[in-house]
């Protein structure tokens, strides 16, 4: 099996630690209904700005990683269709179990269908995106080079830079990033960039890395100045642009840790675990959150940081059991279905002999 590259899999664990910070602000911060100001607003600002790149990575890996691929996993699907359902109902149980929330059946039923349910949108859209895979990549390969920065030019053009001009956003409307269709676009930018590299000119890792961190700053003083145009979304021209820039600097430079590897096994859990609909509800209504926002500044980010840490660092764990869990069950239950094709074959070759 191809080893994995170490440096990619530092900006998985980068890019989930980033969602955390996300939603530390949005459901612990912004959603408390405390107005934030002065100080503490512009950095909240610019942290949201240089963070707001973490979803779009992601999928760019996905394309990146996904590009030769000609044919499904069935594990994988069955994987990714059924480890957060898994998870979404353990953690819902456990939480009827301590009397945290009355005890329902048909709830914990319909927690076994997250994914199809919709419960995490990222994992939905990605398993969608995951199905789709085989045809992208027909579709990629038929492309010349020429051909491919075409069509990437005017996908770019519709999918980011006009929808951010547009008044009415549900005309043509990618759903601020939230959507299948804006995955594609994703996935698209990281199949090229393993085949043909940098769009038009490549430069160092440095220049990559201050690029980054200089537009995650403008952007985040433009809409701290202008608060009523909206400059944080996944699709947005400077919100994608960053995001091409911090994947090309992880990409040329060298890491080594075998540690990497073991973490990113589970750090998608970390997700499914934070963002379980009633665990959510149960870690932003901690009080201590509550008090980050009279801060001063100079402790602001900081306490933000920290928050995200210990929520990442817990899911991580919590993950990491319920996935060796499922991992377990889903081991017992391949090897039966293993064992009764296996004696079907037998009886099938026992047949044809006599």
């Amino acid at each position: 099996m191809k080893e994995r590259q170490q440096n990619f899999e530092l900006l998985r664990i980068i890019a989930m630690f980033m969602i955390v910070i996300s939603h530390v602000t949005t459901h612990y911060i912004m959603a408390d209904g405390i107005p934030i100001t002065g100080a503490n607003e512009f950095l909240l600002t610019i942290l949201r700005s240089l963070i707001y790149v973490c979803v779009n990575v992601y999928i760019i890996i996905t394309g990146y990683f996904s590009i030769y691929s000609k044919q499904l996993k069935l594990r994988k699907i069955l994987n990714v269709a059924l480890l957060p359902g898994f998870i979404s109902a353990i953690l819902v149980t456990v939480l009827m179990a301590f009397g945290a929330i009355d005890f329902n059946i048909w709830r914990i039923i319909g927690k076994l269908f997250a994914t199809l349910r919709g419960e995490y949108w990222f994992i939905s859209n990605y398993f969608a995106l995951y199905l789709f895979i085989p045809f992208l990549n027909k579709i990629i390969h038929m492309f010349s080079k020429k051909e491919y920065q075409q069509f990437l030019t005017l996908s770019l053009l519709v999918g980011s830079v006009w929808p951010f001009f547009v008044v009415n956003q549900e005309i043509i409307s990618f759903n601020s990033g939230f959507s299948l269709i804006f995955f594609f676009l994703l996935y698209f930018i990281g199949a090229y960039i393993r085949l043909y590299g940098a769009f038009i000119k490549d430069f160092t890792a440095k220049q990559y890395l201050m690029s980054y961190f200089v537009l995650g700053i403008i952007t985040g003083i433009f809409q701290f100045l202008i608060p009523t145009t909206d400059f944080l979304n996944y699709n947005g021209p400077f919100e994608l642009l960053m995001s091409y820039f911090i994947f090309m600097y992880i990409k040329k430079i060298k890491v080594k840790s075998h540690r990497i590897n073991y973490i990113t096994s589970y750090v998608l859990s970390i997700y499914l675990v934070h963002e379980q609909a009633e665990i959510r509800e149960f870690i932003w209504d901690l009080p201590i959150v509550h008090q980050i926002i009279q801060w001063p500044p100079v402790t602001f980010i900081p306490a933000i940081i920290m928050v995200a840490a210990i929520v990442f660092m817990i899911s991580w764990i919590v993950g990491w059991l319920l996935t060796n869990l499922f991992n377990r069950f889903e081991k017992v239950i391949y090897g039966f279905i293993d064992r009764k094709l296996s004696l079907k074959e037998v009886k099938t070759s026992s047949k044809e002999i006599i």
